[in-house]
């Protein structure tokens, strides 16, 4: 119960980072921080699929209702919820499903994390600006490549900063 609890906060969290400050902090033409795809990210493993998998659709809903284009936040989220756990086995193998459940990303180094968010980030803006803008250029990928550097130097502080931090106090 507890961890769904900070599963939430982080989500509303998320949410109202991007809607307050990431106009603000946005470069335009150039970069967007979009940090909340590190919900999809941080969505613990221990978690049946199906559980993770509705948590993820009503964030996305969330994140569609408040901030359009309305569907490509889900569409580009669950895809990145569908391949996570896939991209994290192969950066850490798991031999026991009791290993994998007891996983979670306060185990992963920095240099990891990284590995494991970076790939997952341009993912998702891969499917999202070209789709959201309806244009294919060297613009787009500019965008998405400067988009992934920037919204991951966002997730990299926000997963040092409180959820390693609220994992060290465990």
């Amino acid at each position: 119960m507890r961890e769904g609890l900070g599963v939430a906060a982080l989500g509303m969290g998320l949410i109202t980072f991007h809607g307050l400050l990431a106009p603000a902090l946005a470069i335009p033409g150039l970069a967007w921080p979009l940090p909340y795809i590190l919900f999809w990210l941080s969505l613990p493993l221990r978690w049946s699929g199906e559980v993770t998998l509705l948590v993820s659709w009503v964030f996305g809903l969330l994140l569609d209702l408040i901030f359009p284009p309305w569907g490509l936040h889900t569409f580009c989220g669950l895809w990145v919820w569908a391949l996570r756990g896939r991209w994290l086995h192969l950066l850490h193998p798991f031999p026991t499903e009791a290993e994998k459940a007891a996983f979670s990303l306060d185990e992963l180094s920095s240099t990891e994390f990284f590995v494991y968010a970076f790939p997952l980030t341009l993912v998702y803006l891969l499917g999202y600006f070209p789709l959201a803008t309806w244009e294919f250029s060297g613009h787009t990928l500019l965008l998405i490549v400067f988009s992934g550097l920037y919204t991951f130097l966002w997730e990299w502080s926000i997963f040092e900063l409180i959820l390693r931090r609220r994992h060290a106090r465990r």
